[in-house]
């Protein structure tokens, strides 16, 4: 599976960019952001297998913010901008597309492929049990019976229906090994087992929290919005 990270600070670039890659088969959008802080955190800590990168960005330049992780992280960058007098500074960095605005899907696609070339994706082993160490002991939980994970730190909380167990591995590390379409990051925090979704509540006129089957409340963060509606079947409003 092919991880990928999105930054703009347009919500509707955003949501189309996402939208188009969540339906190609090997391709998952673990994150977005729109400013370069948010931006330079959420590469770090998920080291994605490629970045649609817009130049201009609230706090600072895309291509400035590439420069300085592209010798940290081994990422596609793809740049998008409306503009073309950038284009010799972004392949200076190595770029392996540079997309003009407005594009089409066409565009994407091939910029998806020139990707999926330059960072090949190694097979992950998907767990269906996880073994949870503790002082004299081990328990083995299946992974279906999780319902959500919160991070904290190198630890997380494993939520199931009638315990929570402490698991010493971080959130995203634990992510990369469960599978994508299960579970799903809604938070820099947390994550859910999608199947176990009983419902979703709005705050100020945004659906902001998850009602899990065991009546668990998870609150939804607005940069996972959309990889989390997709999951659903959802529009994003």
């Amino acid at each position: 599976m092919y991880q990928c990270i999105v930054v703009d600070d347009e919500p509707l670039a955003r949501q189309r960019i996402c939208g188009f890659i969540e339906q190609q088969s090997g391709w998952q959008v673990v994150a977005q952001a729109s400013d370069y802080e948010e931006a330079k955190e959420l590469l770090v800590e998920y080291q994605p297998h490629a970045c649609f990168m817009d130049i201009s960005i609230i706090g600072g330049s895309g291509l400035d913010l590439a420069r300085s992780l592209s010798s940290k992280i081994n990422c596609a960058w793809i740049f998008s901008t409306a503009y073309n007098e950038h284009a010799i500074n972004a392949f200076e960095i190595d770029a392996v597309d540079y997309l003009l605005k407005p594009y089409d899907n066409a565009r994407l696609l091939d910029a998806l492929n020139k990707a999926e070339k330059r960072v090949p994706v190694k097979s992950i082993s998907r767990p269906d049990i996880l073994a949870i160490k503790s002082v004299g002991s081990v328990e083995f939980v299946n992974v279906k019976d999780i319902l959500w994970v919160k991070g904290s730190s190198n630890y997380v909380e494993l939520h199931c229906d009638d315990k929570v167990l402490l698991h010493r591995e971080t959130l995203s590390k634990l992510e990369q090994q469960l599978n994508p379409k299960t579970f799903v990051r809604v938070h820099r925090s947390s994550m859910v087992n999608v199947q176990r979704v009983k419902s979703l509540s709005s705050e100020l006129g945004r659906y902001s929290l998850l009602h899990l089957t065991n009546g668990d409340e998870v609150k939804i963060s607005s940069a996972y919005k959309s990889n989390l509606f997709g999951r659903l079947g959802l529009e994003l409003n």
